[in-house]
């Protein structure tokens, strides 16, 4: 009887060490690389400079409109991302009307060099 309890115990204490380890081989062969950890805050400063810009380029968007009760932002029409060239990019559709009463459709274009210089500029979109 007292054999039967103490292999129980052995067998549970076995199977306790047992998961500790393949827990701690999980942890070990999971843990993020340097470079991993570099690329992912990488990531999440680019991602806050996009936001950065879009934001900005949203203000440029307000200031320049003359009609403001007018502006009508589209909320899909907004893009943002990080060029090959390492520029950042953004865009903004919007429609608005001019001083004569007619509406026009635009998209902002926003883009900042890797020197903090921002570039902004309004197009028209013709035909939509």
């Amino acid at each position: 009887m007292l054999n039967k309890i103490i292999n129980k115990i052995l067998r549970t204490i076995g199977l306790l060490l047992l998961l500790v380890v393949v827990i701690f081989v999980a942890a070990v062969v999971n843990k993020p690389t340097e470079q991993e950890k570099k690329q992912k805050e990488a990531k999440e400063l680019a991602d806050k400079k996009l936001d950065e810009l879009r934001n900005a380029c949203e203000a440029y968007v307000r200031k320049s409109v003359i009609n403001k009760s007018t502006l009508d932002m589209s909320a899909f029409g907004s893009n943002r991302w990080l060029g090959n060239d390492g520029k950042f990019y953004a865009t903004q559709e919007f429609s608005a009307k001019n001083k004569f009463g007619l509406e026009q459709k635009f998209r902002a274009e926003c883009i900042e060099d890797k020197d903090g210089k921002t570039d902004y500029r309004l197009v028209e979109m013709n035909g939509s």
